[in-house]
């Protein structure tokens, strides 16, 4: 029986590529205690623009549901006249509400699907002194982002190498920018978490860039034009084009897929997920603080 403050709670934001969210599920459902997934009530996205998602979706997320831990959550999320990095961040702190003090809080966005999920609800479940008093520990912990930048028939041009950060875990769920927290103690977990990100059609990466937190951040007309022009002969060219810290993407490499499935498939038997360990330089802090405690 699981310890009821040893729990791990996973959110989702559910909007318009809701398409992906089953990927997603289907990676963390059985090692996850709790899952919220959250959207607009009204069918806003941040942007203001307006978006549906079918009702077959909730249907099938429902079939899905086998042990009955998922809870959907609508409220409204847009608000005219903010921004919509301040909505991303605005929603992220509702959805964290929601979800309840204590426990682990993960923030998963729906075209994310994090590997190897069973090592991590390991690792995580065995830190449970982390959560007695987690104003006193507070910890975040980041992974690494494996951004698949296009698809085409043949398979996927992925970002590497897999060092782009990616914020996922804390026990102090408030955040401060997206999903970033506000608690500043953060440390890095040697996992993988596939980010579908750009990997989409023409129309749909359209849809993201119009509405997404950062559409205000770059220039993203030129960026997806560069995006649309990609291909097999040119993608060696792109070096250090991450649009907001260049040198978070590298490079790109080519792998071979039929489709996202095949992709994880082989990605997790290629990556295998080994059993994760706490980091000596968190174990050295926890260690003092429990010895103040007497």
């Amino acid at each position: 029986m699981t310890d009821s403050k040893n729990i791990i709670k996973v959110g989702y934001l559910l909007s318009y590529d809701y398409k992906f969210i089953f990927n997603s599920i289907k990676q963390i459902y059985d090692f996850s205690d709790q899952i919220f997934i959250c959207y607009d009530q009204d069918g806003k996205t941040w942007a203001g623009n307006d978006f549906e998602i079918p009702e077959i979706v909730f249907s099938e997320i429902q079939k899905l549901d086998h042990q009955k831990k998922i809870v959907f959550y609508a409220d409204t999320f847009y608000v005219k006249g903010v921004s919509t990095i301040d909505l991303d961040t605005r929603q992220r702190n509702m959805l964290a509400k929601k979800m309840g003090s204590g426990g682990w809080h993960l923030q998963i966005d729906s075209d994310e699907y994090p590997v190897g999920f069973d090592k991590l609800a390991h690792f995580l479940r065995k830190q449970k002194y982390l959560l007695r008093n987690p104003t006193k520990t507070p910890v975040n912990f980041f992974v690494n982002f494996v951004t698949l930048f296009k698809q085409i028939e043949e398979g996927f041009f992925v970002v590497a190498p897999y060092t782009e950060s990616c914020f996922l875990i804390t026990n102090t769920p408030e955040y401060v920018n997206a999903r970033f927290p506000k608690n500043n103690y953060t440390l890095h977990l040697d996992f993988n978490n596939i980010h579908q990100s750009w990997a989409r059609s023409p129309e749909e990466i359209l849809q993201k860039i119009n509405n997404w937190g950062h559409n205000n951040d770059f220039d993203t007309q030129e960026f997806y034009k560069r995006w649309y022009e990609l291909n097999q002969e040119n993608y060696t060219e792109f070096k250090n084009f991450h649009p907001l810290s260049p040198s978070d993407w590298k490079e790109l490499i080519f792998v071979p897929s039929k489709n996202i499935e095949e992709f994880i498939i082989n990605f997790e038997k290629n990556h295998h997920q080994n059993y994760i360990t706490m980091p000596l330089k968190l174990k050295k802090r926890i260690k003092l603080y429990l010895k103040s405690l007497g």
